[in-house]
This record gives structure tokens, C-alpha cells and sequence, in this order.
């Protein structure tokens, strides 16, 4: 790519190192299908619609080279910015060395007893 490229259009980012694209208005226009299907937000967080209507909140992670996956809420209890906050909470975890699923784990058995 030329140093002037970018001037030309086109990004000096990686092709998936995107910005957010997911707003509200994509949100609400979103409609089931037979299956479930996802709308991405980028780096892991996406929308899964459910084919009865329903939007939840997951992001996908990596852990020690395992692939796991966190509910993060449901739409429209839990914003799009409030879904992005959560995310950041489990991404600044995962850069600490915890799993996000495990510290949820941690503190429902400590509110619980």
C-alpha cells in the first residue's frame, strides 16, 4: 500500500481492526429469521437474534487458547452502551490474566451464601 493510500480511501488499519458499526436503529430494525444470527459490534461483542424475537448480548473470548463465551445481557434491558461497558470490563480482565466467566462465576457464589 502507498504512503498515500489512505488519502485514496482506503484504511492503513488491519481488515479486522474495524470501528463499532452497531447503533441502536440496526438494533431495533433487526429481524428474526429460522435461525439464529449474529450482528458484530467488533472485537468479540455481538448481538445474537434469536428466531423468537429475542436479543442477547454475547462476547466472544479466548482464554489460554480456549474459546469461550459470555452472556452479557439482554436487548433492550441492557443498552448498547451498556453492552460496550461490559464488554470493556471483560476485556480489561482477560488483559489482567482472569477469565470473565470464572470472576461471574466468583461473584454469584459470593452473593448467594
Amino acid at each position: 500500500m502507498s504512503a498515500d493510500a489512505t488519502s485514496e480511501g482506503f484504511s492503513s488499519m488491519h481488515q479486522n481492526s474495524r470501528t463499532r458499526v452497531l447503533t441502536e436503529e440496526a438494533i431495533q430494525q433487526a429481524q428474526p429469521l429460522r435461525r439464529p444470527w449474529k450482528i458484530s459490534d467488533g472485537r468479540g461483542l455481538y448481538l445474537l437474534v434469536a428466531p423468537t424475537g429475542g436479543r442477547y448480548w454475547r462476547y466472544n473470548y479466548r482464554f489460554f487458547g480456549k474459546q469461550k463465551t459470555i452472556a452479557l445481557g439482554i436487548f433492550p434491558d441492557v443498552s448498547l452502551e451498556k453492552a460496550r461497558e461490559r464488554h470493556q470490563r471483560a476485556r480489561e480482565l482477560l488483559a489482567d490474566g482472569i477469565d470473565p466467566s470464572e470472576e461471574r462465576l466468583g461473584l454469584r457464589k459470593r452473593t448467594t451464601t
